[in-house]
């Protein structure tokens, strides 16, 4: 699909006109690398932008202001969707395959995101003190018990969930809001904040 098609999907979608055009970049970028290194699987265009682009836009109302650390950042779903939503984060994406690395810095640069890509996984580094992290399609026992060292105080971190997850709240988490998915069988967005003590 090229990149006006997208755009209008976009705005039909309830997306605005800024953010549908870099969006659909974005997307026709992800087609042209995807045929190539298998970056999303088969999906047709529905289904990556309610599955996918849409389900990430779901998060961008709760970060706040600052820096975001996307945790297994694979072909870019939530972080740059967030990133293009919300001006005011630069990011850190994480992503230890060799190839989706290649092509996050890639969708970067073409997009002139305020961001790093760093080539790793969380247990890694040493990450900590950041105000937003985002968490997708990564089990909970890799990040849960670095959750809290991870937020500065006031912090957030989103964690798309599947449907079946435990939604309670790390040691030093509180809950702040828990949204469904667009496609409800998927699961939730659920958004903790550090508490300040």
């Amino acid at each position: 699909m090229d990149r006006s098609a997208w755009r209008d999907r976009l705005v039909a979608a309830g997306v605005s006109e800024e953010l549908a055009a870099s969006l659909a970049l974005f997307l026709e970028l992800l087609g042209r690398w995807g045929e190539a290194c298998d970056l999303t699987g088969e999906l047709d265009p529905e289904s990556l932008l309610r599955d996918h682009v849409l389900e990430s836009l779901i998060g961008a109302p709760w970060l706040v202001p600052g820096g975001l650390l996307d945790v297994g950042s694979g072909a870019g779903f939530p972080a740059i969707p967030l990133l293009l939503a919300r001006g005011d984060v630069r990011g850190l994406l994480l992503e230890p395959r060799s190839r989706r690395w290649a092509f996050l810095k890639e969708a970067v640069r073409e997009l002139g995101l305020a961001a790093e890509v760093r080539r790793g996984r969380l247990e890694d580094g040493s990450f900590s003190g950041v105000e937003n992290v985002s968490v997708r399609a990564l089990a909970r026992e890799v990040w849960e018990g670095k959750a809290r060292q991870l937020l500065k105080p006031g912090g957030r971190f989103l964690w798309w969930a599947g449907p079946r997850a435990c939604l309670t709240p790390p040691e030093g988490l509180e809950d702040v809001v828990t949204c469904p998915l667009p496609n409800p069988e998927r699961g939730w967005l659920v958004v903790w904040g550090r508490c300040f003590t």
